[in-house]
This record gives structure tokens, sequence and C-alpha cells, in this order.
């Protein structure tokens, strides 16, 4: 059968993308190598806990927030329930140096009230910086219907480092630690990162925080069913093996089957270093695959799971922070396991609608554990001790940090090698390749006519930042004051 668009990759990009082109009278194929569509996102069941392992919250869905025009227009609204966060601290940072334990409460004003209250001698420079990042967030393509397409992502490219516009407080170590941190969530080190990645970023947390009742897993139903709704079609253990060209166009894909797949446009969603191995040779200029095979990627990471014998209050609704000394964030990759940063977050519920289950995401380099690859899902001797030996100390590390998890039960731990083996990325990257200043990240439209690029790489990490690249990219397939256009219709 011939299909219209094929997709590459059924991550939450390639999902919204299949149900915004299948709803404009396309014929569409997702092509998933996993067993399952959207394996990462989904999360997983062990020892009867619901692991909510690549989704955690989301943030602009409130009352005027800019992602909830999109939420509606895609249909997730009317088959979602989303829970708020808690108001008064929607994630808390613990220093362990001091034991001081900080909250962000829910929205802009709340959060300069607190802050002004804790930092009375920086009011003035806090109002200024909030107010930034309040006006920035939200200067999205398609969250601003507004923005010039073109120029987007040139201030991210050039701007000023977060650590650089930081700098305004550094008689106060502990309110740059606050205004640092969820650059864990984004995976580049604030000395490399622009403060309007950062904005892109925090500012949705700041402006609301939502769960999603079900997690990840009810989320990609959601999308499931909206695609069966219009005609999509989804097949899984369908690795890409080749695109296939004709007369300088796109005309297709071959599968490592040997089947080939006709179509006159293709999405590739998959992490951008990855499209030279599927695209001929002489297709593409080898300056620009050069680039992409370039792309630096975000840190990596080690994830433990695990497990409590009862729901913890001090990780309800809201999520933790560990540092072990107050200033800038930083990845932390090259520092000893035990003097990294850490995040803390309950993963999901048990079968008695208890929240027990843990993760602990920890930075890691890729090389920590290299040495134990013999291949995809193959591990040379050694290998599980070392698992057993880094789960203990982020163990303690978690305790330190939360004392409440003196009984928690380690269950697994994800390394860099698990994550590059299971999401695909380069090294391991936990967010795929990253936002560096002075880093061209690809165009989601490329010189081989009918090839488009969609994912994380091309506007930023996180529920918000992937749907909103499916939009540029759709966008520039079905016209950009089309899709406007719809969405102006769900304000």
């Amino acid at each position: 059968m011939a299909y219209d668009s094929i997709i590459i990759g059924s991550g939450l990009s390639g999902l919204t993308c299949a149900l915004l082109l299948a709803r404009s009278g396309r014929r569409v194929l997702v092509l998933e190598q996993h067993s399952q569509p959207a394996p990462v996102v989904r999360g997983f069941r062990r020892a009867g806990i619901y692991f909510d392992s690549g989704f955690h919250y989301v943030g602009g869905l409130g009352d005027g927030g800019a992602f909830q025009p999109l939420f509606k227009h895609l249909g997730l609204a009317d088959r979602l329930t989303l829970t708020e966060y808690n108001p008064d601290g929607f994630d808390r940072l613990k220093i362990n140096s001091s034991g001081e334990i900080s909250s962000l409460p829910i929205g802009f004003a709340q959060i300069k009230e607190e802050l002004a209250q804790r930092f009375p001698a920086l009011k003035v420079e806090i109002e200024g910086y909030l107010n930034a990042i309040e006006q920035k967030w939200c200067c999205y393509p398609y969250l601003d219907l507004n923005v010039d397409i073109s120029d987007f992502g040139m201030e991210s490219v050039h701007g000023e480092s977060l650590k650089q516009r930081l700098d305004v407080f550094s008689a106060a170590p502990e309110l740059q630690s606050l205004l640092s941190m969820h650059s864990l969530l984004f995976g580049v080190d604030p000395g490399e990162a622009s403060a309007t990645l950062n904005a892109q970023v925090a500012g949705s947390y700041y402006h609301s925080v939502h769960g999603v009742d079900g997690g990840g897993k009810a989320l990609i139903d959601a999308y499931l069913a909206l695609l069966d709704g219009v005609g999509a079609d989804i097949r899984c253990q369908a690795k890409v093996e080749s695109l296939l060209e004709e007369s300088g166009q796109v005309s297709g894909v071959r599968l490592a089957c040997g089947e080939e797949i006709s179509a006159t446009e293709v999405i590739a969603t998959q992490n951008p270093t990855l499209l030279p191995q599927i695209v001929p040779e002489g297709i593409l200029r080898p300056a620009y695959l050069k680039r992409l095979k370039n792309l630096r990627q975000t840190m990596s990471a080690y994830v433990l799971f695990g497990k409590t014998s009862k729901p913890l209050d001090a990780l309800e609704r809201c999520s933790l922070f560990i540092q072990q000394q107050a200033g800038v964030f930083t990845s932390g990759a090259k520092l000893p396991l035990e003097q990294r940063s850490c995040y803390l977050t309950s993963a999901g519920e048990d079968a008695s609608g208890q929240n027990r289950g843990i993760i602990g995401i920890v930075p890691a380099g890729y090389g920590e554990v290299v040495e134990y690859s013999e291949g995809k899902n193959s591990r040379s001797s050694g290998y599980a001790e070392k698992k057993d030996l880094v789960a203990i100390k982020i163990k303690e590390m978690l305790v330190q940090g939360c004392p409440e998890l003196a009984d928690l039960e380690i269950l697994d731990l994800a390394t860099p090698l698990t994550l590059r083996d299971y999401s695909l990325a380069p090294q391991g990257a936990i967010y795929g390749a990253g936002h560096f200043i002075g880093q061209y990240n690809p165009h989601p439209v490329t010189r081989l006519p009918g090839l488009f690029l969609s994912g994380q790489a091309i506007a930023a990490p996180g529920l918000l930042g992937t749907v909103v690249a499916a939009y540029i990219t759709c966008g520039s397939i079905l016209g950009h004051e089309l899709l406007r256009g719809e969405i102006k219709t769900c304000r």
C-alpha cells in the first residue's frame, strides 16, 4: 500500500505529526522499531508498580496557558484528566551541605513574592529576571501565533548563557540554585545553555504545572485512540533501513526486512545524528551530513527505580531536586558520583492506588559504563556488579536528600547503556541532541524534497517542546497559516 506520509518513530513528535497530517486527509503510516508505540514515554511495570519513566509533569496548561490551545486542538484535553501540582511548592530543592529546603510555588506572582521575602536585598533583580521569563517562555512558534518562525531559535543559539544571566545573584548562591535547577530537565549545563532555553522550559512550569492521571501510558493511549479515529496506521518492529529516492525527491522507505513502502513525504523524528545512516549516498550534501553527525548531545544519566513501604508526603504533587553545594547547577557528570545533583519524583501507582514508586535521576557520562558494552543489549562481565554499586551510592544520595526514603527498596537501575539501547540516543543522551549556545540544530525542512525532520532537537525537550516541534514540521508541510488558524479557534 502506498502512503502520503511516513513518520519514522512513534515518540511524542511522531504521534503528533501523524495526527495532524492524518486529519488533513493524508494516508499516514507510523513506523516504530520497538515492539510497541512510544516505548520510552509509556513507562513500564515492575514489582506491581507503574513507573512513569518518560513523562513526569507538564507546564503551561493552566488557565491562560499558551500550551492549552494546542492541547485542545489535538483533542487531548477531552481525553485526559489533569492534576494540578502543589501550588505552594511544585518543585522543592534540598541543599545537602546546609540542610536547607526551599520550594517554588506555582505562578509568576507567587514566585516573585516568595523569593523577594527570602532575598529582600535582591527584590528588584528578582522581579526583572522573572518578568523577562514570563514574557519569553511562550515566545515559541505555535504558542505565540504571531512569532516569526524564520527567526525562531536564533536567540537560543547566540544569546547570553543561563550562568551568565544568574551572575547578578552571585551574592545569594541558594537563589542561583533555585533558578538554575530546571537545567537538569533539558540536560545542558547552564554555562552552555542560553537563558532563553531555560526561560522556555522553566517558564512553562512557573506558569502552571500539572500531572496527567495515568501518566505517560494514558497520554500515549489517548494519542493512539485519536490516531485510530482518523485512520492512521502504526507498525511496530519495523526498522527503517533506508530512505528511497526517485528523480531527486523522497519516494518512500525500505525496511530492514527488505520491504519497500512508497510515500511522497517522510518525517524522521529520531535523533538527527542517526539520519545519515538511512540516507542513500550522494543525496544530501556531505557538509550537512557531517553537521548532523557532530551534533552535541545532552547529558546521560543513571535512573534508579525503587519502591517504599508507604506513600511519601514529601513527593505528593511535587518533585525534589537535590544539590550538594549551593550555587548554579551543573550537570556534574565529571564529578564523583556522590557530589552530583539529582532529581527525585514519585513514579506512579501500585495495584492499591498508592504512590509508592520512586524515580531518582543522576547525571552520568557514557564513558562511565562504555567498557561494559558488547553491542546492543549485550553487556560484558562486571556490568551487574557496577550497577549494584552505583545503585547503592545513589540510594545513599537520595536518602541524604530525603530521609523519608530510608526504607527504599532498589528495584532496578538504568545506565547510559540502557538509555542508548532503549531510546537509540547516541551515548545514552537523556534528552537527545542538546540546544547548546553556538550549535545550530537542524531545520525541519531538508534540501531533499519530501524529507522533513521533527523531534526535541527541533524545538525543546519535554511534552511541550516535542509537540511544538511537530507543529513546526507539519506547518512546513500543510502551511503555517492553516494550522495557526485552526489553533485560534481553540483559544
